[in-house]
């Protein structure tokens, strides 16, 4: 299902007369949003009255950064009378304005989530708060930025099954956008766990590489546009990147391709002159000699490639002639 914020709220509004807590406490709709890179329309929230809120870092070590902090933010009766309502350009409220705003900025439908919830505001800021960091065993820590929902997606991979639930557990049904623009869900049981673990969570350093590994697409893709700006085929944004960078790092691994430098040479490559490049015979050839070791091995692999080869795979691919792209 293709993700709508608005419609992700009505689900979860619809949801509110099903559930309520052991004490017979109503159910109230929340919104996570990720204020880091929307200062001025945090900005907005915290000077609107009568909205209830508070900051996902109350209880961590970036609570100081008060001014690009994430909220959880109950939805207030009238926001929800507005979005239940037909549109109306002359009625609105703070948090639906705030909300509509950050939508239409890039990435913005990354920077919300919303979901139900039986448990009170101060008791799921304190739960959501404890997987905002993680330590390993050699005690170093990290931060874990969720509320983005990009990382969430890769936080639920790396979880164990027992700290996935455990995050889930205060939720009805989370709702929340992925990158290939559908909607993801997430189902608790509406109450917090029976039992909280001490202190940070822990990841193994086997989570914490593949967090790294899943992050890793992400960071070529941003690299390559601060370098290259507007001169990447198609002016593709980070979403329409990502895959594409995904695409050519299966194919450096199949090659043997390792080390920062010879990984980002391959990708730029495929990026920047064909995803297929690799097939060219000479190309081919140069690949079959190399052998990971010094940042630069396969820069020197494929030395013996001449330009005029390069310009051939570059302008074959233009012309629709390398096959299908990769």
């Amino acid at each position: 299902m293709a993700y709508s914020w608005q419609q992700a709220l009505l689900s979860t509004f619809a949801e509110l007369p099903h559930h309520r807590g052991p004490y017979g406490e109503a159910a109230r709709a929340y919104v996570i949003v990720d204020f880091r890179g929307h200062p001025d329309l945090l900005a907005r929230i915290t000077a609107t009255e009568d909205l209830s809120f508070g900051s996902v870092w109350a209880q961590t070590g970036l609570d100081i950064y008060g001014d690009v902090a994430p909220l959880l933010i109950e939805v207030d009766g009238a926001s929800q009378g507005v979005l239940r309502g037909p549109p109306r350009g002359d009625f609105s409220t703070p948090l639906v304005r705030v909300l509509n705003a950050l939508h239409e900025r890039s990435s913005g439908h990354y920077a919300m989530m919303s979901f139900a919830s039986a448990v009170p505001l101060e008791k799921l800021i304190a739960h959501f708060g404890r997987f905002c960091d993680y330590a390993l065993p050699d005690a170093s820590e990290f931060f874990l930025h969720w509320y983005d929902t990009r990382i969430l997606a890769r936080a639920l991979q790396v979880w164990t099954a027992e700290q996935r639930t455990r995050f889930a557990s205060p939720l009805i049904t989370l709702r929340y956008a992925l990158r290939d623009g559908s909607q993801a869900e997430l189902s608790g049981t509406d109450r917090l766990p029976a039992d909280q673990p001490d202190g940070i969570q822990r990841f193994t350093p086997e989570q914490h590489q593949m967090l790294f590994d899943l992050d890793y697409p992400d960071k070529l893709a941003v690299q390559l546009r601060r370098l290259y700006p507007g001169l990447l085929p198609g002016d593709p944004d980070q979403d329409a990147l990502v895959p594409r960078v995904q695409a050519q790092l299966e194919r450096a691994r199949a090659h043997g391709v390792a080390g920062d430098k010879d990984t980002f040479d391959y990708v730029a490559w495929g990026i920047s002159i064909s995803p297929r490049f690799d097939e060219h015979p000479l190309i081919r050839e140069g690949l079959l000699g190399y052998q990971p070791g010094d940042d630069g091995a396969l820069e020197k692999a494929l030395a013996g490639v001449s330009d005029a080869v390069w310009d051939e795979v570059q302008a074959l691919h233009w012309a629709g002639q390398d096959s299908r792209d990769a």
